[in-house]
């Protein structure tokens, strides 16, 4: 399996979750917190987006990057693939620069890392 779903960090998670729904056919999937959300899981046939608040982003790398507009930041691409540590071992030994160390989320049951691209994105792999 390999999937790409986008993250895109928002000013405003509302206005941006309207957008989506209101004028390209997204539905919300997925909401976290469901009483004060700062994601947003979009979903449209087998395409998903994810939004992301710009005031829940807490990475110290990314909040001086994004105070300065950095290129890059506020997109981050996820790659879904069959396993996340497999992706992390091929690409740690190619000499890829790794922003976050894998690691295990158990209370949601996955594992992810998240590496740069040579333009300085940020992709990050699950599963």
């Amino acid at each position: 399996m390999f999937q790409i779903v986008p993250q895109l960090t928002v000013r405003d998670l509302s206005r941006s979750v309207e957008f989506y729904t209101q004028h390209l056919g997204f539905a919300a999937a997925h909401s976290d917190p469901p009483d004060a959300p700062v994601f947003v899981m979009l979903e449209r046939e087998e395409s998903r987006l994810f939004l992301v608040s710009e005031d829940s982003r807490e990475e110290p790398y990314q909040l001086d990057d994004l105070a300065n507009n950095k290129r890059g930041v506020g997109v981050r691409l996820y790659l879904e693939v069959d396993d996340a540590q497999d992706v992390y071992r091929a690409l740690k030994e190619a000499g890829v620069s790794i922003l976050r160390e894998l690691a295990y989320n158990e209370r949601e049951d996955y594992t992810e890392f998240s590496f740069s691209d040579p333009d300085g994105y940020e992709i990050g792999v699950y599963s």
